[in-house]
């Protein structure tokens, strides 16, 4: 087996300090504005007061920008861009790794037909879900079954080639009025619900309790209510609309687990947020 060579080898992997700076700029992403350095430390496996050095580092590097607020903390353009370089210089090892490796990886995904070992199938995704289907393009993404599989078992595949068709996945955040401007009755239901008809989701996500009150005056259900702002980016990273109620902060968490995902898997995942509490006029904001 061949080793990597030396120029594939990516600059954070050469510097414990450089891989802590990258891991502590990526958490913050997942945290700000409201950023604790006790629990970045926790996630790390390193002390507070080693996290409140590389935070000193780090602002004057001009990653790190300060609010008035203790512990309130923002990545600046500068550090985007950093994590988009690292990402993808980290992306590229990996790819080198596995060439290196010959790597094979089985990948699973559900019968749409009765299946035969060694069988060539298409790959579709059908509401975030992976499904092999009968092989009729050699143009489209298409995979060997490793095993027999009847209608809606699930079946492994190797020898995966082409790229799998995906719909451009986008997120729709409700903004709700907090339990102190009223909360659900507060909230401008036919305004929701114009929004919910016009989006048409594949999936509803809900945040806290007024949320829950917001969908219930709907006569909907939440088919993601826990870990939703990663729930929601996944799940728009697979080609789906999802349908978000959130109130203040939470709107914010859920954006920048968009654009974390986003750096991530180089994705291009849309959001749009509305403000829905009554008497606030606004236009929507498109981020991409």
């Amino acid at each position: 087996m061949g080793k990597a060579k030396g120029n594939h080898f990516p600059k954070i992997l050469r510097s414990k300090s450089e891989l802590t700076k990258f891991q502590i700029l990526a958490e913050v992403l997942r945290s700000q504005p409201h950023v604790k350095q006790k629990d970045i430390g926790d996630a790390l496996g390193i002390t507070v007061q080693a996290v409140s050095k590389y935070f000193s580092r780090l602002e004057r590097e001009g990653f790190l920008e300060a609010g008035v607020r203790r512990a309130n903390y923002k990545l600046t353009p500068k550090a985007h861009k950093k994590l988009e370089e690292c990402l993808a210089d980290l992306e590229s090892y990996v790819r080198t790794l596995r060439q290196e490796l010959k790597f094979e990886r089985i990948w699973p995904a559900l019968a749409s037909h009765r299946i035969r070992a060694g069988e060539t199938v298409n790959l579709e995704m059908r509401e975030g879900v992976l499904y092999a289907v009968p092989f009729k393009n050699a143009s489209i993404a298409s995979g060997r079954a490793i095993s027999n599989a009847e209608p809606g078992e699930d079946v492994g595949l190797i020898d995966l080639r082409g790229q799998i068709g995906l719909e451009q996945g986008k997120v729709l955040i409700v903004k709700l009025p907090s339990i102190n401007e009223g909360g659900s009755r507060a909230a401008d239901i036919d305004k929701i619900w114009r929004l919910y008809d016009e989006f048409k989701p594949h999936k509803v996500g809900v945040m806290g309790t007024v949320g829950r009150a917001v969908l219930n005056k709907l006569g909907l259900k939440a088919e993601i209510e826990f870990g939703i702002s990663r729930a929601s980016a996944l799940a728009a990273l697979r080609g789906l609309r999802v349908f978000v109620l959130a109130v203040g902060r939470m709107v914010g968490r859920i954006i920048d687990e968009i654009e974390l995902t986003n750096i991530k898997y180089n994705a291009n995942i849309t959001y749009e947020v509305r403000d829905c509490r009554k008497e606030v006029e606004n236009q929507p904001t498109k981020r991409v």
